[in-house]
């Protein structure tokens, strides 16, 4: 690439000094140190920098654009929804939620055909909380995986399995017991005695962990909640709508959980929202508790004719084009391409856990990480990085959209080579060295991050 402007800089200085001043000043700083180029536009799976470089984009934003960048059908049935009633108002019900009820029931696992609308993950996570605790009144104690993340709002943070966020907090509402994610005879022996009531999993766990866990391991953690009468809340936020080569990954092991959550790609990027789907069951137990009122399973008021419209078109786009076929026909290309990468590469990279087109590598340490990410953007790819520096072993992910071609995976893949092969010219003691540092950095002096990172930006806030 070539140099940037002195004039694009100065605008990414002032975007960035907005952002230190009034929003998060260790975020703007970590974007100073990266030189992030500040992104323009979007379109399919490229997203354009200010000064007209182009990246193919395999973060995603962790599995919201599914259907592509500004996916023309999307973006069509919300202008037309813009023009027409984007909202209604407090009482009345706009037509488009009442085509997308219809819509979730044709695409759902049957018997879940109650839903909840949200604006965010974390919210439709604390609607499956008030339902389980409505339904169980009996049962407080809620089992999560280890390295689980349901949400980050003070409600879902209950049932989050990363301590290092939920600690501060505490204590919080519910008992919570974490075993380790792929591990059912730890669920079975959670469960025996009856005192849970719900379990809270991820099909494959997201995140920073990319986990895909063993075969069966799904449905031996259904078969142990319906012999206890524990419900089985799968959070699909991320593995919705094809990611895994099926419409929702339960699938994979022919489950139907009490509860299902979805969110991030439901939109195509547009507007954020979230479902909540319950069983009929889960709500008619609710309903049987002795203080019931409907607004306790009431949605978000803020969910406008908007979002679901844009909801309806991503969900139609999804059915239309297959995209579950396509993550499975062409998702191999990309997660045996990392396997054989991570084989070549065994200095830097431990596994490439995926499946579909849910792919990552397992990286010896977070310094590791954010080199091949800050290369890989050098080679004009943009990838998930977890912005973790906490745990030891960190999945850098690639997540791209379903409509991304084998041509442009096979520049992924050629593009991480080269990358691979650079790295390893690197003596592992750099990467131990730099991990330190990453580890530390929030204590180190701006002007020494900048300088350390070769970052020709300033820390002005």
């Amino acid at each position: 690439m070539n140099a940037v402007p002195q004039a694009v800089l100065q605008q990414r200085q002032d975007v960035l000094d907005s952002l230190g001043r009034h929003w998060n000043p260790t975020a703007a700083l970590m974007l100073a140190a990266a030189s992030r180029p500040v992104e323009q536009s979007a379109s399919g799976t490229e997203v354009i920098s200010e000064e007209g470089d182009r990246f193919l984009d395999l973060a995603g934003s962790y599995g919201v654009f599914l259907v592509g960048h500004g996916n023309p059908q999307v973006r069509d049935a919300v202008l037309d929804t813009l023009r027409t009633a984007p909202t209604v108002p407090p009482g009345a019900v706009h037509p488009a939620t009442a085509e997308l009820f219809e819509l979730l029931t044709t695409i759902l696992p049957a018997g879940l055909d109650r839903f909840v609308l949200g604006c965010s993950g974390a919210e439709i996570s604390e609607t499956a909380l008030r339902a389980v605790h409505l339904a169980r009144p009996e049962r407080r104690k809620i089992l999560i995986a280890d390295g689980g993340y349901h949400g980050k709002t003070l409600g879902a943070l209950t049932v989050l399995g990363q301590p290092n966020h939920r600690e501060p907090f505490e204590p919080l509402g519910s008992e919570l017991i974490t075993v380790p994610y792929g591990d059912a005879a730890a669920v079975r022996e959670a469960l025996a005695d009856r005192s849970v009531a719900a379990v809270f999993l991820e099909p494959v766990l997201g995140g920073a962990h990319l986990t895909v866990p063993p075969e069966g391991y799904i449905e031996e953690v259904a078969t142990a909640c319906r012999a206890t009468g524990t419900l089985f809340v799968a959070d699909e936020i991320q593995t919705c709508l094809g990611r895994t080569g099926k419409m929702f990954a339960v699938e994979h092991d022919d489950v139907v959980p009490d509860i299902l959550l979805f969110s991030k790609a439901l939109t195509g990027g547009f507007i954020p929202v979230g479902v909540c789907a319950l069983s009929s069951e889960v709500v008619a137990q609710a309903e049987r508790h002795p203080l019931w009122h409907p607004s306790l399973l009431a949605g978000s008021s803020s969910i406008s004719a908007l979002s679901v419209s844009a909801a309806t078109a991503a969900i139609r786009e999804v059915v239309a084009k297959d995209l579950p076929r396509r993550a499975v026909t062409l998702g191999p290309r990309l997660t045996e391409g990392l396997a054989e990468v991570a084989r070549r590469h065994p200095k830097h990279v431990l596994g490439a856990p995926g499946v579909g087109f849910m792919a990552g590598l397992r990286t010896r340490n977070p310094s590791v990480e954010l080199l091949i990410s800050m290369v890989m953007a050098r080679h004009g790819i943009h990838t998930g990085h977890s912005l973790n520096e906490q745990i030891d072993h960190p999945v850098l992910r690639f997540y791209p959209p379903l409509t991304i071609t084998a041509e442009e995976i096979d520049r992924v893949l050629a593009a991480l080579e080269a990358t691979m092969t650079w790295l390893d010219r690197r003596p592992r003691r750099l990467t131990d060295g730099i991990t330190k540092l990453i580890r530390r950095q929030y204590q180190l002096p701006s002007w020494l991050v900048l300088k350390l990172s070769h970052s020709k930006m300033r820390v002005d806030w």
